[in-house]
């Protein structure tokens, strides 16, 4: 090969090991495009479920099938497929609300209540949004895409060790925003008389916001 041909070989690039913050953002730009795509498969295989629905309503119509029969029979095995989705195989991602324009917030005083409550509010497990996620400083679990990333301790992973406070209050999420811990029987066994309940009840029933009532899915 002459020093000619050698001119034109583009030279070796690859991602920039010596930049941690770059790395997490390919790592991050990698995951949600793999992520989009799962979903562009589930929403294939809905679009196989409609058909499929179709052709059993010729059946039905025809005779061959009792609807009643087939109806019970759907509807309990969509319930058990769709509570194996939620604890298995769904990506969750929060509601498109503007986090920052969010005015209805319940009237707690947080700070006054840390050393009782010890925040545990900050063991829950919720998804991000997408504007969350676009400005990259929440942090999610790679494994359960987005919800909330949390420490060993069980603790959101931004919420300080020592005082239960949260180091990116500015940005935190719509979901930290509207929580109203004062009905919530995982941290209060009487909120007016400030008796928490046991901690390890956050930590036993480690169930999702909206799976309470305290937020639609």
């Amino acid at each position: 090969m002459s020093s000619r041909d050698d001119d034109r070989v583009p030279p070796a690039t690859g991602p920039d090991l010596s930049d941690p913050l770059r790395i997490r953002d390919d790592l991050e730009r990698g995951m949600r495009f793999l992520h989009t795509m799962a979903m562009e498969t589930k929403l294939s295989f809905e679009r196989v479920d409609a058909v499929l629905r179709a052709l059993l309503d010729s059946l039905v119509a025809r005779g061959a099938l009792d609807a009643g029969e087939l109806a019970t029979r759907v509807q309990a095995q969509a319930a058990r497929a769709r509570e194996d989705n939620l604890r298995e195989t769904h990506v969750e991602v929060d509601a498109a609300v503007d986090k920052y324009a969010v005015t209805e917030l319940p009237d707690v005083d947080c700070a006054s209540l840390m050393a009782v409550c010890q925040g545990r509010c900050c063991k829950l497990h919720f998804p991000l949004s997408f504007q969350d996620l676009d400005e990259r400083i929440v942090q999610w679990r790679y494994d359960r895409p987005y919800r909330i990333r949390q420490r060993d301790d069980g603790y959101c992973v931004h919420s300080d060790p020592g005082s239960h406070g949260c180091t990116v209050y500015e940005h935190r999420p719509v979901t930290c925003r509207r929580y109203d811990c004062r009905k919530d029987p995982r941290v209060w066994i009487d909120f007016e008389n400030r008796i928490p309940a046991p901690l390890a009840e956050v930590e036993s029933r480690p169930v999702m916001l909206y799976q309470i009532g305290l937020k639609k899915p």
